[in-house]
């Protein structure tokens, strides 16, 4: 079987979309909440989750067209199969609640401006978080052998998006897959029936010999003073309030965002 090279313009251009789905549904949540007195929380919410489902189902279908021409640039054949969208409501509930909370002024008061930014952000990480999951969600109905690679292709990458790009096609859970943060703009790529498909411009060594420098650092405790101060604190809250902590993997990924400039 000849060898495939996906071109970076292809996940440049689902980058593109994927972003103008998310923004496109934020603009129609905006001009909605204009309308509205921002004090009904309880009419607000059911607004909100509509739109975060409605975005998440945008992403989904949008992934579902990127992963039918991945199938047809890897295998000459397409899919006949879609993504199902990973919205989940009662996460939405959640997130609108703590919103309020941040919004809230006091005496009845709420900073309008930081509450219409913070519901419009969340539309559109559901949308980008399904733009990713669709693709790990399409692998699963395919017969064939899928696996994944998430690539960076602009500037907003996390220290957790390059630790996973270092990994090149190897992860398999949705988990993986649904990692997205403000302006996240990877791309999970599936490489569908085969284990030589090439990307333009993606080296997973690049990324990988990033990490386990940042990991030696940490582990031989190369490090300035208030960095290492700064992952014992770090590791210390996360036990007080009863949730795991792993230095090769939380303290790492702190070294990585001090020496790399990440978020």
């Amino acid at each position: 079987m000849a060898s495939v090279t996906i071109s970076h313009a292809i996940l440049e251009n689902y980058a593109e979309g994927s972003r103008a789905v998310g923004e496109r549904s934020a603009a129609t949540l905006a001009g909605s909440l204009a309308a509205m007195d921002l004090r009904d929380r309880d009419l607000v919410e059911g607004l909100v989750a509509e739109a975060c489902r409605a975005a998440s189902q945008a992403g989904s279908d949008y992934a579902t067209q990127f992963y039918r021409g991945l199938s047809i640039l890897q295998t000459g054949e397409d899919v006949d199969f879609r993504a199902l969208s990973p919205y989940d409501r009662k996460a939405t509930e959640v997130a609108v609640r703590g919103i309020y909370l941040q919004a809230d002024l006091g005496d009845g008061e709420l900073d309008e401006r930081r509450l219409v930014d913070e519901l419009t952000r969340r539309v559109v990480f559901e949308a980008n978080r399904a733009t990713k999951v669709g693709v790990w969600r399409m692998g699963q109905q395919d017969g064939r052998d899928v696996r994944y690679a998430r690539v960076p292709v602009g500037a907003e990458t996390c220290a957790w998006c390059l630790m996973t790009a270092g990994l090149g096609y190897w992860y398999m859970t949705e988990e993986a897959a649904s990692h997205t943060h403000a302006h996240c703009d990877c791309v999970v790529v599936a490489s569908i029936g085969r284990g030589d498909v090439a990307i333009e411009g993606y080296d997973s060594t690049v990324y990988r010999d990033m990490w386990r420098e940042a990991n030696r650092l940490r582990a031989n405790g190369d490090l300035p003073d208030h960095m290492l101060e700064h992952i014992d604190r770090m590791a210390a809250v996360r036990r007080a309030e009863g949730r795991p902590y792993r230095e090769d993997t939380n303290g790492t990924l702190y070294v990585m965002r001090q020496l790399y400039g990440l978020k």
